[in-house]
């Protein structure tokens, strides 16, 4: 029978990817909440059958509705951790991994840090104590682009120009598999001497240079800062609540950047047998694939928009066309990809050499030619019909145009 392993808040940036590693490696894995009748939330008492017979406990589950002035004893994140670790430890189970933060301190700028903190000091004052192993993450990188990784990625893309804090501030990234590996050795391998390991990078690096990093990764230029003062950066953080149309920042996430700190993490990594890659290498490939699937599919718009079917041998043709001219990616919007008859919107009234998109369908045209087959020569209504498009189209493609100059 397959080891069992406990997964809490496996529906997350990191659980789902922990889940799947998890069975990658033939674990039997129970997402502790997303089980059919058994639906637990932090806070609850768990089932003693849901516990029993685990070889460890991922605890990874964390409650955001809890209000910042609550008081301990009302502080689900806390009484709930306390209310699992001593389940566990009844049925049996022997490690119980928090999942905790590099921002965990006792004087720390957010509420999650100083939470994070008191959760840890609460386990390591309680019975179940011998079998906990609290995990502290660095910022972790990699994967989807979503959570506080999605929103620091799309910045850094955003402008080469950027108004941020807490430039000087150290930072330790680490990949979203390296943490689950990391997470992974905790729960189901050999007994550790630590109770409390770091997951992130053993040399720290300034936050400004990690955001060069992330959009480097993504194949853009340099990157330039505005420097913001705190106060100016959570007065911004209200305002997204309010503005249409930009992206909501949590006023945690910033205190959380703004009171970082470095820690040490050299022996939790050799512990654990973890090496961790180096962050630019990393994501210049994960990006560089997004690159590739991009292309592709703007590839066979560029196709469909011109009337040619999109077969492999003119795909290829033109992926490695645009790739050499140096227009690939192009950029284009996921609609156009979805409805290429919107090129026509942005096609520039005559065929301009320096215009990216122009270039783009002359490559598209000459990658089919070989295998294009003459077609009926349109009739009299159909050139009229043809120039009348051209030219009631023409003063809007005389405005976008410049969209993909």
């Amino acid at each position: 029978m397959a080891p069992r392993l406990i997964i809490t808040g496996s529906t997350g940036y990191i659980g789902a990817r922990l889940v799947a590693m998890a069975r990658e490696r033939g674990l039997d894995v129970v997402e502790l909440g997303r089980r059919p009748g058994a639906a637990w939330r932090i806070g609850d008492e768990p089932a003693a059958s849901d516990l029993e017979g685990a070889v460890g406990l991922v605890h990874l589950a964390h409650s955001w509705a809890t209000s910042p002035e609550a008081a301990e004893e009302e502080n689900v994140n806390i009484s709930g951790t306390l209310k699992l670790v001593e389940a566990a430890k009844a049925a049996g189970v022997p490690r119980f991994i928090f999942a905790s933060s590099t921002s965990s301190r006792r004087e720390a700028l957010n509420v999650y840090g100083r939470t994070k903190f008191r959760i840890e000091e609460h386990l390591a004052a309680s019975k179940a104590a011998p079998i906990v192993r609290i995990a502290r993450i660095g910022l972790v990188y990699g994967g989807p682009r979503t959570a506080m990784y999605g929103l620091m990625a799309k910045l850094a893309a955003l402008s080469p120009i950027l108004p941020m804090i807490a430039l000087s501030r150290k930072v330790q990234p680490i990949h979203l598999d390296e943490v689950a590996a990391g997470l992974l050795a905790l729960a189901t391998g050999e007994d550790q001497p630590l109770q409390t390991f770091v997951l992130a990078q053993e040399k720290p690096i300034s936050f400004a240079v990690w955001l060069r990093i992330l959009r480097r990764g993504q194949g853009k230029g340099n990157l330039h800062f505005i420097p913001v003062p705190l106060t100016a950066a959570l007065l911004a953080c209200r305002m997204t609540k309010i503005l249409p149309l930009i992206p909501t920042v949590d006023p945690e996430r910033v205190l959380g950047l703004a009171g970082a700190a470095p820690m040490e993490s050299s022996e939790s990594l050799r512990l654990l047998k973890l090496n961790l890659s180096d962050p630019a290498t990393t994501l210049a490939g994960e990006f560089g694939q997004t690159h590739e699937e991009q292309s592709r599919r703007e590839a066979e718009a560029l196709l469909r928009y011109l009337g040619i079917a999109p077969t492999e041998i003119p795909l290829q043709r033109l992926c490695e066309g645009l790739r050499h001219e140096g227009l690939s990616p192009l950029g284009l919007s996921p609609a156009m990809i979805r409805h290429p008859g919107l090129l026509a919107l942005f096609e520039p009234p005559a065929n301009r050499t320096r215009h990216r998109l122009a270039q783009a369908l002359y490559l598209a045209d000459l990658a089919s030619e070989p295998e294009r087959r003459p077609g009926k020569k349109a009739g009299f209504f159909g050139a009229i019909l043809a120039i009348s498009s051209d030219a009631l189209l023409f003063p809007l493609r005389a405005v976008l145009a410049g969209r993909y100059r």
